[in-house]
């Protein structure tokens, strides 16, 4: 299912023919699906976003409006969340399940952080000679503003991959694990 998730984002991307980051959920749900963007106050209910299929809108949570202004990854996130809900369940209005979420998470993710966007961006860390002693929460900062997505999301996204983490000290010593590393002083390398 993952591969069909992915598939169907990347369409979404070839419609909208974007090559580049930031992603804009909220112009494609809007452009491209017709999703209007509504904030309300929801009444017993802590969700950041809800989908109305009959309404053809996403619904965001007023109460959460400070958390999305400070952190436009977040808000992104939670649209393209939505969107997911949209593509792959609109069919299924009212049921709610474990599995549902997270099939709307990978298609967030799928249509926020591309692979290919995401090794080419992640590739010009590694193209210049001193980004190997950039920190690393520093290149997983900068990447997650670059796709406009929370820098949680993008750890994740950066997991799936065989890019390695190691931890190499000032004098370029080794570490297997964070903890041996976080006892000396250094910096942190992603391969």
């Amino acid at each position: 299912m993952s591969r069909n998730i992915e598939m169907l984002a990347n369409k979404v991307l070839q419609a909208e023919k974007i090559s580049k980051p930031p992603i804009n959920a909220e112009r494609i749900a809007e452009f491209h699906f017709a999703l209007d963007i509504e904030w309300t106050n929801f009444k017993n209910n802590d969700a950041a976003a809800q989908l109305s299929v009959s309404d053809k809108k996403i619904y965001m949570n007023e109460s959460r409006a400070d958390k999305f202004r400070a952190n436009c990854g977040l808000k992104n996130f939670t649209i393209a969340h939505e969107i997911g809900h949209w593509v792959l369940h609109r069919n299924l209005v009212g049921q709610h399940s474990p599995k549902i979420e997270r099939e709307a998470e990978k298609f967030a993710t799928y249509l926020l952080m591309p692979e290919q966007f995401v090794r080419d961006e992640f590739a010009k860390f590694n193209s210049d000679a001193l980004s190997d002693y950039f920190p690393v929460d520093r290149k997983v900062s900068s990447l997650a503003e670059t796709f406009c997505v929370s820098y949680t999301a993008m750890r994740i996204r950066l997991s799936q991959w065989e890019l390695k983490l190691i931890y190499v000290d000032k004098d370029g010593k080794v570490y297997r694990s964070k903890e041996e590393f976080l006892e000396q002083s250094g910096q942190i390398r992603l391969f």
